[in-house]
């Protein structure tokens, strides 16, 4: 119960921040105020999502992703041309430093490095293998083998498309960087979110349609996120709160009661976009503030019942506790502390060609051609680069270390405080020997100290049948916790 709780408050605060990113674009792209886009895309997502049902979000997923990708690769194409064509784009990132993954600093508190970005990152990405919206896929394939394929073409389909968003800013910046003129040193823009729809409006002025399959493909990205969360949650609430905690009911009754909670998670959801429209700062960094706390403590809970055998309820909710409190109150700091270490930024795109800030104009019906205009723009002074002190240094903690951190954290408290109770020996097809797996060389009366039982089966079987149907491979019920 106490994991299914952090799902689902780990799933409304998703929602909230995949809610604010097209309304925060659309804001720039056609001057509807954030709030305005932010009710009517909840009330989109909220009448297919409940009228059509979990097979109305899995094909609604298909649909919006090729119009996301179509959108993504007339960004890059249209993009890199602008910008002069791939070699001058790549010298231009490569040339500002913008290709900077092999910082090999282990600095902890560094924003970004090799170590955080690699390593932090894949912990931290464990999180998505344990939600629901995940599960729910899982049942929805017929047998094991192909739940296994899935994982695979899904694992290389989230890389390619990452990089595609890697490269949509490398793009992004070398545009500006050739027209002279950073929108934000320009105060032409206000939010950092705002820089690719922004370049959108520019490099597809003279061309019908491309602005619109932009946000297409924005808005699909976003709304098939935002309906497989809400159907997740739906049946998490429905599966793990309300029916095992109350009289048997008709299919009916349970269908309105799942509907009506699509509806309040969606309503929650709203709030907290509204909340994370006042946080400054790149959406993705937001996310990853405001879920470490839950995302951490969620995957360690899943992590210590694999490779602990004596992990028990007391340690997973005793540690599960613990990584939320520790990482929630360093997320807390790094959002309000003024002492958190300010990391020295990149210098910005040049201001030369840019237009006056004070100039009036709206970018959905005013196009301009910015070498018409030049004037002088203050470049802002170079930030002093402070080292914090006190509690400061732990705010300090990369945004990208907090999940992994929560994980460790439940690991450790979680393995110590289960020692406090004993626990019956596990299943041993619910536990991974990791022991056993890569320290085979040490001998077998060591190996028995790191496992509760000494019948293990042998490792080099298959503990189910590939094509075993699986429903046949898990309880009744369509939630994962």
């Amino acid at each position: 119960m106490f994991a299914t709780v952090l799902s689902m408050f780990y799933g409304v605060n998703y929602f909230g921040t995949v809610l604010f990113l097209p309304a925060v674009s659309l804001e720039a792209v056609a001057g509807i105020p954030t709030w305005m886009s932010i009710i009517g895309l909840l009330i989109v997502v909220l009448i297919y999502t409940l009228i059509g049902g979990f097979k109305a979000v899995i094909w609604s997923d298909v649909i919006q992703a090729i119009i996301m990708l179509c959108g993504i690769f007339a960004l890059l194409i249209k993009g890199t041309i602008e910008s002069g064509g791939v070699k001058e784009t790549w010298t231009t990132v490569y040339d500002t430093g913008r290709v900077n993954l092999f910082v090999m600093d282990p600095d902890p508190t560094l924003r970004q490095s090799f170590w955080s970005l690699v390593f932090g990152s894949s912990v931290r990405g464990f999180a998505t293998v344990f939600m629901q919206t995940s599960f729910q896929r899982i049942k929805a394939t017929p047998t094991l083998k192909s739940t296994k394929n899935m994982y695979l073409v899904t694992a290389f389909s989230f890389l390619f498309v990452s990089w595609l968003a890697i490269l949509e800013g490398a793009v992004m910046f070398a545009y500006f960087n050739k027209q002279g003129c950073d929108p934000l040193v320009s105060k032409r823009l206000g939010n950092e979110n705002q820089l690719i729809p922004a370049m959108v409006v520019d490099i597809f002025q003279d061309t019908p349609c491309m602005p619109g399959l932009f946000l297409a493909a924005l808005f699909s990205a976003s709304l098939s996120t935002m309906s497989s969360l809400l159907s997740s949650l739906s049946a998490v609430f429905w599966e793990d709160i309300v029916k095992p905690h109350t009289k048997p009911m008709s299919e009916r009754r349970g269908i309105i009661i799942a509907q009506i909670a699509v509806f309040v998670f969606a309503v929650i959801g709203g709030v907290v976009a509204f909340v994370v429209s006042g946080i400054e700062g790149p959406a993705t960094q937001i996310f990853n503030i405001t879920s470490s706390s839950l995302t951490g403590a969620l995957t360690g809970i899943f992590v210590l019942g694999f490779l602990n055998p004596w992990a028990n309820s007391l340690g997973a909710i005793v540690g599960g506790m613990c990584s939320v409190l520790f990482v929630g109150w360093i997320s807390l700091g790094k959002i309000i502390s003024p002492g958190v270490k300010v990391h020295p930024k990149l210098d910005p795109a040049p201001t030369y060609n840019c237009l006056s800030p004070n100039a009036s104009f709206a970018f959905n019906s005013t196009m301009y051609n910015s070498s018409m205009y030049t004037i002088d723009v203050t470049t802002p002074a170079v930030e002093t680069v402070t080292s914090p002190t006190g509690l400061d240094v732990l705010y300090s903690v990369s945004y990208m270390w907090l999940g992994a951190l929560g994980v460790l954290i439940v690991l450790i408290t979680g393995s110590l405080v289960s020692r406090l109770k004993d626990q019956p020996p596990v299943d041993p097809k619910l536990w991974v020997p990791v022991c056993d797996l890569v320290c085979c060389c040490l001998p077998e009366s060591a190996r028995k100290r790191f496992r509760r039982r000494t019948d293990f089966p042998e490792l080099n079987g298959n503990l189910h049948d590939e094509e075993k149907p699986m429903n046949d491979l898990k309880p009744e019920g369509q939630s994962v916790l």
